[in-house]
């Protein structure tokens, strides 16, 4: 049995229960009672990058767009409330959160790509924020490795940095180019010495808002910049692109019918499908923060191909195949059900 609590530490543990409420121990209840509740609200802001190694994953909650979700009698999402189980933001929250007591967090990310997309290289810039956490002695390291244990073959993170809250709109409003690696189909032939001239080249590129995105953002004309790094030439290519940020990369590829020109449909005079899209970097500044600390990054590069541990096949599509398979395979049942 323990003994009585010596007054010190009573003190000493009651005052920590006030601040980690965000009340001041000194103020006098009595000349309070009629103020609103002007308690600062703690939050916690967690910065580090993450890659991702599926086709089928979001960044952030994929919500239904009929339900909102609030799931109740929505035949769209049968009343789970999103389109996909997972996402990024939910594998990192679902180990963050518990450990600090928070009610609930926010993803913040450096842009986004495509659900169909990898994030590989270097990996893509986040912050998560935590909101009302109620536990603030966690320990970091072993979080990290819990998150990327959780998350094997699908995420990874590095570590991850307290930051002030700033750093929220530093990375959410710096403009970055980004590194792809892009799978091509030509629908015709092609000639190989066209492709080879492509290399080197940057073109000044006009794309029209793609009519996949249309429904949600205004329908203009906007300038931007794609740079060929490399390209190998076969029955499929694959380029190696430096884009402005916000290119859209598929659509520059195909030309969606003249909203995106000049295409590489264009410059090979051949219609383009492509197959497979992979971020390989984001060209975010590298440099340390004002208090000497630097950024979070991998400790190891990503080689190309990836290594066979991370996907067994190069452009990570069987899986998906799989999946769409299956998921044909289950709706046939269910019509037949139903019949």
């Amino acid at each position: 049995m323990h003994g009585p609590m010596h007054g010190h530490d009573a003190c000493a543990k009651g005052l920590g229960k006030l601040i980690i409420r965000g009340v001041d121990p000194g103020a006098n209840k009595k000349h309070t009672p009629s103020l609103p509740d002007v308690r600062p609200k703690v939050r916690i802001f967690l910065e580090g990058r993450y890659r991702k190694f599926v086709r089928d994953l979001p960044q952030t909650i994929f919500y239904c767009p009929k339900c909102k979700g609030r799931r109740k009698g929505c035949s769209y999402c049968k009343g789970f409330g999103k389109l996909t189980r997972d996402s990024v933001q939910e594998l990192i929250a679902r180990k963050i959160l518990p450990r600090y007591r928070g009610k609930k967090g926010k993803f913040h990310g450096a842009g986004r790509e495509d659900i169909d997309v990898r994030m590989l290289g270097s990996g893509r810039p986040f912050i998560f924020e935590v909101l009302g956490p109620k536990n603030l002695d966690v320990d970091i390291d072993e979080l990290v490795l819990s998150i990327n244990a959780y998350g094997k073959g699908r995420i990874e993170i590095t570590s991850l940095l307290p930051v002030p809250r700033k750093r929220v709109a530093e990375i959410k409003e710096t403009h970055c180019d980004k590194i792809y690696r892009a799978l091509v189909e030509p629908l015709e032939e092609v000639n190989e010495a066209a492709v080879k001239e492509l290399v080197g080249k940057t073109y000044q590129v006009v794309q029209r808002t793609p009519t996949r995105v249309v429904h949600r953002r205004a329908d203009k004309e906007r300038e931007r910049e794609v740079e060929v790094l490399g390209a190998e030439s076969g029955k499929q290519l694959i380029l190696l692109l430096r884009c402005m940020h916000g290119t859209y990369v598929k659509e520059w590829i195909s030309g969606e019918d003249g909203r995106s020109r000049p295409s590489l449909a264009d410059l090979l005079a051949s219609p383009m499908r492509c197959i497979a899209l992979d971020v390989w970097d984001v060209l975010s500044p590298r440099g340390d923060f004002e208090d000497g600390r630097r950024p979070p990054v991998f400790d190891e590069e990503l080689s190309w191909p990836l290594p066979r541990e991370l996907s067994e096949d190069r452009w990570g599509l069987l899986a998906v195949e799989g999946r769409e398979k299956a998921e044909n395979t289950e709706e046939e049942a269910a019509g037949k059900e139903n019949n």
